[in-house]
């Protein structure tokens, strides 16, 4: 049962996950779920970094209303996501992302690539895996993965290691649902100038070295860029409800296209519920919607955003300034140099948000990642980077 991951004891803090003892091992009967978008750097290049964030978030909901919640071991990465699944979940979680692989096609014209690979075979061949979390915010307990083994099931299914790992469009039996999906706010703008995505790799296996060289690099963001509260990437005031083109990308990923009646009755709804909010944001009228006050779902967004994960890289997105990031580039050159890490950076002006939240409960999330591609575009740098090394 997936009973394993709730009963962990979440960390109090980001930075305490690599302070503290080993994390726990994953069982060997569970299985790793990797999904990301085939060639969805061209797709960012053409301008379409909202579509490529949208079809993760969907992977995400998908497979938390198979769950039937959110405390479950999954990491958002840009243009994909990476989850662990019990197996009593493994065939109603497939056929959710077949299906999610046909809504992302017919929805926003992009390839999606998803792949399963049982754990005991990633064991097999000496990979590790291990994982731990902590307590973001009172709505969302985010996790944190280690080892070997995500890397190598990447390659895997990348490389078509064994076809029976690849998730097809025909395995569907059920349809997937998307209800909790929202995707309704603009692009942030950065409070200090520059938005930085950044993906730092340790380039040591052992779990110790790994630890140290994660925590120095934590430490130094820390000096250069203040406390979290300094760097996050999204501020409530900077945070504006959207009026009508990321509304329609959410009814359009809802129903799986952007035309006929289902879609514009959709769309409708969306409306209808942007304006209520607005309302109460507006004037500070604290109506009810589940957990929510209405009045202050900024601050919500805020308090769960998924702005720094570690997935066996650490990601993160910064909100500072030019003179921050060529001090950070600095330190993490040196820190390259002396064969301790390697890393990808893209700057832009904003971030954006794509919001997954369970319906009926209070628990929600809010992937952030930079605009114009974000950590895609960080990826793409660290790939060209470790091409040279090998």
């Amino acid at each position: 049962m997936d009973d394993f991951y709730k009963n962990l004891k979440p960390s109090s803090s980001f930075k305490n996950l690599f302070d503290g003892t080993m994390p726990t091992k994953v069982p060997d009967d569970w299985f790793v779920l990797i999904t990301d978008i085939v060639g969805s750097t061209k797709a960012i290049e053409e301008g379409r970094y909202k579509d490529v964030n949208t079809a993760g978030g969907l992977t995400a909901i998908a497979v938390a209303n198979v769950y039937g919640h959110m405390d479950f071991p999954f990491v958002f990465g840009g243009d994909g996501v990476t989850f662990l699944l019990p197996v009593n979940l493994l065939f109603p979680i497939r056929s959710a992302i077949a299906d999610t692989i046909s809504q992302v096609k017919s929805a926003f014209s992009l390839e999606m690539r998803a792949g399963i690979v049982p754990v005991q075979e990633l064991y097999r061949v000496g990979a590790g895996l291990y994982l731990s979390k902590f307590r973001a915010s009172e709505h969302y307990v985010q996790c944190s993965l280690f080892g070997e083994a995500l890397p190598l099931a990447e390659t895997w299914v990348k490389e078509g290691k064994d076809e029976s790992y690849l998730v097809r469009e025909n395995e569907k039996i059920t349809p997937a649902d998307f209800t909790g999906f929202t995707c309704r706010w603009k692009d942030i703008p950065s409070e200090r100038g520059e938005i930085v995505s950044l993906i730092v790799k340790p380039m040591h296996n052992d779990f110790e070295v790994c630890k140290k060289t994660v925590t120095r690099v934590l430490n130094f963001i820390r000096s250069e860029y203040g406390e979290e509260g300094d760097y996050h990437p999204l501020r409530v005031r900077n945070i504006q409800l959207d009026s009508g083109r990321y509304l329609k990308k959410e009814a359009t990923a809802r129903m799986g296209k952007s035309s006929g009646l289902r879609f514009y009755f959709a769309l409708a709804r969306i409306w209808f519920e942007r304006l209520v909010v607005g309302f109460a944001i507006r004037f500070g009228i604290p109506i009810r919607s589940g957990h929510y006050s209405l009045n202050k779902l900024k601050d919500y967004q805020v308090l769960s955003a998924d702005f720094r994960k570690y997935d066996g890289t650490l990601k993160m997105v910064i909100d500072g300034s030019k003179h921050h990031r060529e001090t950070l580039v600095q330190f993490l050159d040196q820190m390259e140099s002396e064969g301790l890490l390697c890393y990808g950076i893209f700057v832009s002006d904003r971030s954006l948000m794509t919001c997954v939240l369970k319906v009926a409960s209070s628990a929600e999330v809010h992937f952030v990642d930079g605009a114009d591609g974000g950590f895609t575009m960080a990826a793409k740098s660290l790939k060209e980077k470790l091409k040279l090394r090998s």
